[in-house]
């Protein structure tokens, strides 16, 4: 299995050739690093923003579970991004998570690449 760091590197690579800027927190051992413990990578470009959560394809329900509670229990209108690495493919597997408060359904959308 990659470890964290390679799978980061491999998501900066791509989005830094999409032209994005990519941002991370420095890695500590030991210690929890991600933006509230959801997101591990942000990426900009003009207007837009990324917030990417890394995984590997088996712990993707996992990561969605954790985001959707977090959101939800904080009450957070937010799309999230889960790039999960498949080795097997050698290339993520990417979906949205975004959670409505006002009473709508969760949307998740799926997209390889």
């Amino acid at each position: 299995m990659p470890k964290e760091s390679e799978i980061r590197k491999k998501a900066v690579q791509i989005l830094n050739k999409e032209g994005w800027i990519t941002w991370s927190p420095s890695r500590a051992r030991y210690k929890q690093n991600d933006i509230f413990g959801i997101i591990d990578l942000l990426a900009v470009k003009g207007k837009k923003i990324k917030k990417i959560q890394l995984t590997t394809l088996s712990n993707i329900s996992t990561k969605r579970k954790k985001i959707t509670n977090f959101l939800k229990k904080n009450k957070i209108e937010m799309t999230v991004e889960i790039w999960a690495w498949s080795r097997k493919r050698r290339e993520f597997k990417k979906e949205k998570i975004n959670v409505k408060i006002n009473g709508k359904k969760n949307k998740r959308t799926s997209k390889n690449k």
